[in-house]
């Protein structure tokens, strides 16, 4: 079943995901800042990693909202492959750092993990928190369409 959304939705889904491009690409710059102050001493090459980073920021922040939006519209196989594709792009520049840096003590690996773990984490509740909001909005709305139709 194709859900019909109103040019408002639509209109709010578009400024949202362009929002979360924003989020997502300066939060790259970021993170390569300090990941740079972190691993400058283990060979990390921060113009590198920026650029992998910005590739694959680019391609989360298209991926993921389109993800969220397929949950909402329970459009779950879609939802699969913008996920798939949303985690290979978060992954890789993780990935890069350790393929970059020569040797990293087990304390830095640790830590390094810990916190690649933790920002996983946080993506993952931050797509269900959203997915949820998005449902009872559009339950809110069917009922509210049901509900005029009636009167």
């Amino acid at each position: 079943m194709v859900i019909q959304h109103t040019a408002e939705t639509l209109r709010k889904r578009q400024m949202l995901s362009r929002v979360w491009a924003g989020v997502v690409i300066a939060w790259s710059v970021i993170r390569t800042i300090i990941i740079w102050a972190a691993l400058g001493d283990y060979g990390f090459n921060p113009w590198i990693y920026l650029g992998i980073d910005l590739v694959c920021s680019t391609i989360d922040a298209i991926t993921t909202p389109r993800m969220v939006l397929r949950l909402i519209d329970d459009r779950y196989k879609s939802a699969i492959k913008w996920g798939l594709a949303s985690l290979v792009a978060y992954v890789i520049p993780d990935i890069y750092i350790f393929a970059d840096t020569r040797t990293l003590p087990k304390k830095v690996i640790v830590i390094l993990c810990a916190v690649i773990l933790t920002m996983l984490g946080l993506a993952v509740m931050t797509v269900v928190r959203k997915v949820r909001k998005g449902r009872e909005a559009r339950a809110k709305a069917h009922a509210s369409a049901v509900a005029r139709s009636r009167a």
